[in-house]
Order: C-alpha cells, then sequence, then structure tokens
C-alpha cells in the first residue's frame, strides 16, 4: 500500500472517530450504544487489512505494464 492510501485509512478513521465523538457530546448519541459499539473495535483492524489485501490482490491480477 502506498504511503497516500495509508494516509487516507488514517485521515478516515480520524474523521470518523472525531464525528462519533461530536454525536456523543451533543447527546444525540447514548453512551451504553458507543460502549456496545466499543466491543466491536476489532474490526476496524481486521476491515483495513482485507482492504489492503483486495488492493495487492488487484494489484498482483493486473497485466504488466498497467498501473493498476
Amino acid at each position: 500500500m502506498s504511503r497516500h492510501g495509508r494516509g487516507r485509512i488514517g485521515a478516515i478513521v480520524l474523521i470518523l472517530v472525531g464525528i462519533v465523538g461530536l454525536l456523543a457530546n451533543f447527546g444525540l448519541v447514548e453512551k451504553e450504544t458507543l460502549r456496545q459499539l466499543w466491543k466491536l473495535w476489532p474490526l476496524i483492524p481486521l476491515a483495513i487489512g482485507v482492504a489492503i489485501l483486495m488492493r495487492r490482490g488487484r494489484r498482483d491480477d493486473s497485466p504488466p505494464g498497467s498501473d493498476a
């Protein structure tokens, strides 16, 4: 994965965390809901890993000379 791809993933994760934090501060999301969602945090690195593998798979299947 290129540096730009990793930067985008990091930026998206930070934006999502910020949005959830703002929603919680404004009372639009209950704290108990956040506690329940926090139990699913292992899905984040899992999803990132799957995305990396899928991207590598596409790159390996591309014909020689392509920019994929």
